[in-house]
């Protein structure tokens, strides 16, 4: 792939970026292919087809002429990430494996972070007692799910997903608010600002977070149909206000609160005024239109998870391994699609870097991806019939 002072050529191929993603792939998960007629190429290529056409193994090695069986395949990526006793292993190789193609810089400077949990629905059978599903408001017919927590972050719009881990149902926010923290931590990453979603507002994440160098927003979740909180809810200005949170689990806890106040103008068909109050922890030089503003950078890592589920294969199983490495796929082929885009797709010229976004669309990504596994290992155009008995 042509470097950035490289004057002399300015052309990106489609196989230079499929030798990125097999590059990136082979320098973090070794397979055994020993006495096997394929390369480890060859199982990649299976499994990344499967995630830029958002399908399964099966389909993936059918539509492929020369690929391995489906079998083969999932026997050398079971070796691959090993048992379940093996996902602590297996996160941080991934988190490794999630920065090893940074944009310039991209650490060497404190940055907003936002943490966030995406679910996956799982429609499939499991034992009560397993810690890999979590049960939550029902979503594409279950009320079941594997669910994996983030840590994401943005400099000049960079968007960049620098850690991955499971949410397992014996944790609480506090401890997957802790572990992504750690492991951004081991990763280099310094945080300017976090943000949380709703779902992080407990006594015990405020007195976590409060002992932290860096200041957080989050969005007060307001419990009960009156009193409480709510009663801070007032007035027609943003300003600051103190509110005191008991909790059985956490004990009290003073929360400074920032009231935002907002017209809507006939905006998604509501008049009037409209009250938001967020828990802002540690020192913010911001006045309260601008927390609402800046609590807004967080959307990004919603965006995220929308084009995650764009190259994200499909699966039935519950091998809980396959799962999350199918979701730390997804985010490395993003990872690498904003890295060659910062690192190649942008104009020479003086001033701040102007990237050419609409030259490299998700989908020419994705299609450019398959266009080039298809060539290496045949595209099936026909279907073997079942003969009459």
């Amino acid at each position: 792939m042509t470097s950035q002072k490289d004057t002399t050529k300015r052309e990106i191929r489609a196989v230079e970026i499929h030798e990125l993603v097999q590059e990136v792939l082979g320098e973090h998960f070794e397979l055994d292919m020993e006495n096997s007629a394929y390369e480890s190429s060859d199982i990649f290529d299976v499994l990344v087809g499967a995630a830029v056409e958002q399908i399964t193994i099966e389909m993936s090695c059918g539509l492929l002429d020369n690929a391995p069986s489906p079998n083969t395949v999932r026997t050398k990526v079971k070796e691959m990430l090993q048992d379940e006793t093996h996902l602590n292993e297996l996160e941080s190789k991934v988190n490794k494996m999630l920065v090893s193609r940074l944009p310039g810089k991209l650490l060497h400077s404190k940055l907003p972070g936002a943490i966030d949990v995406t679910d996956i629905p799982y429609h499939g059978n499991h034992d009560e007692d397993d810690d890999h599903v979590r049960r939550s408001k029902p979503k594409e017919g279950t009320s079941h799910f594997f669910c994996f927590g983030t840590l994401y972050v943005v400099k000049k719009h960079k968007r960049y997903t620098i850690a991955l881990t499971l949410y397992r149902r014996s944790d609480t926010p506090v401890t997957l608010l802790k572990r992504l923290l750690s492991q951004g931590e081991l990763q280099g990453l310094r945080l300017k600002r976090l943000y949380l979603d709703r779902g992080f507002d407990s006594n015990g994440v405020v007195a976590y977070l409060k002992r932290k160098p860096f200041p957080t927003i989050m969005p007060l979740v307001h419990r009960g149909a009156k009193g409480g909180s709510r009663k801070v809810m007032t007035g027609r200005k943003g300003h600051q206000v103190t509110y005191t949170r008991s909790s059985k689990k956490y004990g009290q806890q003073l929360l400074p609160l920032t009231i935002v106040c907002k017209y809507s103008k006939g905006r998604y068909k509501r008049n009037g005024l409209y009250r938001f109050a967020y828990v802002t922890i540690g020192k913010l030089s911001l006045t309260p239109a601008q927390v609402f503003d800046e609590y807004r950078c967080r959307f990004a890592i919603e965006a995220s998870y929308r084009m995650m589920n764009i190259v994200r294969a499909r699966t039935t199983s519950k091998f809980v391994p396959l799962r999350y490495f199918w979701v730390a796929l997804a985010l490395l082929l993003l990872n690498l699609w904003v890295y060659v885009k910062w690192s190649f797709f942008f104009k020479r010229q003086s001033g701040p870097r102007q990237i050419l976004h609409r030259l490299m669309p998700l989908a020419r990504w994705r299609l450019w991806l398959w266009h080039v596994i298809t060539q290496r290992l045949g595209f099936s155009l026909s279907i073997l019939l079942p003969t009459s008995t």
